[in-house]
């Protein structure tokens, strides 16, 4: 991991700003690589909010996207938010400590789909993490994927992560050209 730190990650004012104290210190030298996507298994975006926010929750992901693409910022990102608990991700242990944590508000029943309006956010908001980070958009991921053990958790249940991740490249190709 790079040891390099780029400038800090500026939130867009449209962004709404909902600090979370659910974070700490990233690792000295540790460098964001990696977004891990989840779902918040709530029923309202105003439940998750209420309970990220909560000390006592020990839980918070970065970004928050509410399902009618409304973005909500809760830890910046050069902290180290509790989003992923036990986790790994290529053979490196706790992601909370290199990847920035994006939450869509979704029941993550299966069921339940992530409108249009809130994946094009959820796009948006993971090509300007990566334009800024330098992640390629193939170090996005889920949260099923890093989670230990395996099988332990299913968030983002029903998004096509594929279809998502390139999204994110084609974006990111605009904002480079």
């Amino acid at each position: 991991m790079s040891t390099q730190r780029p400038s800090p990650f500026v939130f867009p004012r449209a962004w709404a700003w909902r600090a979370s104290p659910n974070f700490n210190t990233r690792p000295s030298g540790t460098a964001i690589s990696g977004i891990v996507l989840h779902a918040d298994a709530s029923s309202t975006v105003a439940s998750s909010m209420d309970w990220i926010r909560r000390s006592e929750s020990k839980v918070s992901y970065h970004i928050l996207i509410g399902r009618r693409g409304d973005i909500y910022a809760l830890v910046r990102p050069e902290h180290r938010a509790w989003h992923a608990g036990a986790s790994s991700w290529d053979g490196v242990a706790d992601c909370n400590d290199y990847t920035v944590g994006v939450c869509l508000s979704n029941r993550n029943d299966g069921t339940e789909t992530y409108p249009i309006a809130q994946r094009q956010a959820a796009m948006d908001v993971c090509a300007a993490l990566c334009q800024h980070y330098h992640i390629p958009a193939t170090r996005i991921t889920s949260h099923a994927h890093v989670a230990t053990p395996a099988g332990r958790k299913t968030d983002p249940k029903g998004l096509d992560l594929l279809e998502f991740i390139t999204g994110v490249a084609h974006r990111l190709e605009h904002l480079r050209s």
